[in-house]
């Protein structure tokens, strides 16, 4: 499982988001992971283009679940 790294750097955690959407189809891990490295959707957005619309969408919403549970 992907733990919070404090000296991770942006870059790898995005990589790790991306993977975590791309290659495993888990937007609820990869919510999580963007929430303990306190990274933004704005962010994230501004660093890759590797994410589609729909992608960013769907992991917006399990932020907003993750937040309400």
């Amino acid at each position: 499982m992907i733990s919070a790294n404090p000296n991770a750097s942006i870059n790898e955690i995005i990589y790790q988001v991306v993977y975590l959407i791309k290659h495993k189809d888990n937007y609820n891990l990869a919510a999580n992971f963007l929430l303990e490295n306190n990274l933004s959707l704005d962010q994230l957005s501004k660093k890759t283009l590797k994410l589609s619309q729909l992608e960013i969408a769907k992991l917006a919403d399990s932020i907003i679940e993750s937040k309400n549970s």
